[in-house]
């Protein structure tokens, strides 16, 4: 059977067996509360965990970087980052409280000192972020509306502060009337060379284009 990492060469053996750790602790705790769907469960490791380690090859962040990951779930693609960015740090907000609990549990299982889970809604927050990351969490005009506020200008990784999406699909017409395209793109159909994830990027915005929604 081949690795789930295997597309993945720049990955580190002791990030890479972190997020094998994480990918047994997910599968466990989805058997508590409905993280993922069930039938996505048997290959998460390749399907959900490599697919979010895919955003390594996309986006370094600086040390002391403040990331969101907005809609966390079952902590994807946030516990990927904190895994992959030990010198960042990584905020992960869901709206449902036992989702919210079950990340920080994993969290503190994996003993990762840069990562927190909130039962809190990114839009209540006083404090600042220099990306904001989601997963097919909403349409984009939609999660650029729920972050703007909350971002920070600037550049604090090989990318401007702004959001890093992970998208199916077409961008919606809203951003294309406003003449809002992503500066940087990764096709994962590509990266991955596997037609399931046809049609699957993962997009970055500056915080000057989301702004502008």
């Amino acid at each position: 059977m081949e690795q789930p990492f295997s597309k993945i060469p720049s990955l580190a053996p002791d990030k890479a067996e972190k997020l094998l750790e994480f990918g047994t602790l997910l599968r466990e705790a989805n058997k508590k509360v409905n993280l993922l769907s069930r039938k996505d469960t048997e290959d998460l490791e390749y399907r959900h965990i490599a697919f979010c380690a895919a955003i390594g090859e996309f986006f370094k962040p600086c040390g002391g970087a403040r990331i969101a990951d907005v809609g966390t779930g079952g902590g994807l693609p946030g516990i990927v980052m904190a895994i992959l960015y030990p010198n960042a740090y990584v905020e992960m907000f869901d709206g449902v409280g036992k989702k919210a609990a079950m990340v920080e549990s994993m969290i503190k299982e994996l003993k990762l000192p840069n990562a927190r889970a909130r039962h809190a809604r990114i839009e209540e927050r006083r404090d600042f972020f220099d990306y904001a990351t989601g997963r097919s969490v909403c349409a984009l005009p939609m999660f650029f509306g729920f972050v703007k506020k909350r971002l920070k200008r600037g550049k604090k990784g090989n990318l401007k502060n702004g959001v890093i999406y992970f998208k199916g699909g077409e961008l919606e017409p809203e951003l294309a009337s406003k003449n809002i395209a992503p500066d940087a793109e990764l096709d994962l159909r590509d990266f991955f060379g596997d037609e399931r994830f046809e049609g699957k990027r993962i997009l970055h915005f500056p915080t000057e284009s989301v702004l502008r929604i």
